[in-house]
């Protein structure tokens, strides 16, 4: 198992949620990769934390589908073409029914968050340190869509699913050269939106995750 770049839980806060979220994010940026054994021992003492909420957020984990078990151990889940497949065919739906279910929905606050958004994803520099802030901003533009819905429901599978859509896009040779085009097919979302064109923002939102499914093409996996 290689060192993991994760830094010790503060104590202030939940410490199975914390752990959660470092080895979450870890998985979805592919620092910790597919297939690659978690032990408890070794996460306990890089986390400073004890077994315990550690294996309440691996179980959430596996909930989740990040983390599978293979025999005896838990391993990071892995991903083939045929998930990647299957991840962008239920995302489609989901986003095409955020955008039906946000009619009448669209507030100034809305449109002032979507475009504070897509303005920080445009200002990273897309180093390293970036990848993770710009996949978190990536999430939080299609989540934010979703909340405004008012379906805690949709709200949460969305989260879900981009999540996953978001592994897929660290483990593909895509981040980099996808970086503009997203950017440009959020802006049209939220174009659309700003008029109150909805068909238009349904079929922005269509093309946006249709093109994501083609950048996905090169990922390199087996």
């Amino acid at each position: 198992m290689v060192a993991l770049p994760l830094a010790p839980v503060k104590k202030h806060a939940t410490l199975s949620d914390q752990a959660y979220q470092i080895i979450r994010n870890a998985i979805v940026i592919n620092e910790l990769k597919p297939q690659e054994p978690l032990i408890e021992e070794r996460l306990s003492e890089t986390l400073s934390i004890s077994r315990t909420p550690l294996r309440t957020a691996l179980h959430r984990l596996v909930d989740e589908g990040l983390v599978e078990v293979s025999g005896k151990n838990l391993v990071v889940s892995r991903m083939t073409q045929a998930d990647v497949a299957a991840v962008q065919s239920v995302r489609l739906r989901l986003e095409l029914l955020v955008m039906e279910e946000l009619q009448n929905c669209v507030t100034p606050a809305l449109l002032t968050k979507l475009r504070t958004t897509i303005q920080r994803q445009a200002q990273l520099s897309m180093d390293t340190a970036d990848f993770v802030q710009y996949i978190h901003l990536d999430c939080q533009f299609h989540t934010t869509l979703a909340q405004a819905t008012g379906n805690k429901y949709l709200h949460d599978l969305v989260g879900r699913i981009n999540t996953h859509s978001n592994r897929c896009l660290m483990l593909s040779t895509t981040l980099h050269a996808s970086r503009s085009p997203a950017i440009q097919e959020h802006t049209a979302i939220l174009t659309a939106l700003e008029r109150e064109d909805y068909p238009q923002a349904v079929q922005a939102m269509q093309d946006h995750i249709t093109a994501v499914s083609r950048r996905f093409i090169s990922i390199s996996i087996p």
